[in-house]
């Protein structure tokens, strides 16, 4: 992959609180640099700079990024493995109710 110009994501730490912060930037200009507190969050914001720009994002980013997501769902089975969907359930359909106009009062004569 041509690394000129790319789009990075990198994990930092931030000194007001323990918690990592993740840092999205392009290879060209890091001095533009965009932080996110979450690595979901940072990932969407490189597919929309990516969109924006027309750049692309370092597999290796992408693949850190991924992981950092399925360690904070808690998801302990292998990403390469396919999610099976339930189906859903069949949806009775109920008779729908006329709305239209109620007929006139008969006026006494």
């Amino acid at each position: 992959m041509n690394t000129s110009n790319v789009i990075l994501a990198a994990k930092a730490n931030s000194g007001k609180s323990t918690n990592n912060v993740w840092v999205v930037y392009t290879s060209d200009n890091s001095s533009d640099k965009m932080y996110c507190t979450s690595a979901y969050k940072a990932m969407r914001l490189a597919f929309l700079l990516k969109k924006r720009l027309g750049l692309n994002i370092s597999d290796n980013c992408l693949a850190r990024l991924s992981q950092e997501i399925a360690k904070a769902k808690g998801a302990t089975a292998p990403m390469a493995q396919e999610v099976q969907k339930p189906e859903p359930a069949p949806v009775e359909e109920k008779p729908k109710k006329k709305r239209g106009r109620k007929p006139k009062a008969e006026k006494a004569a």
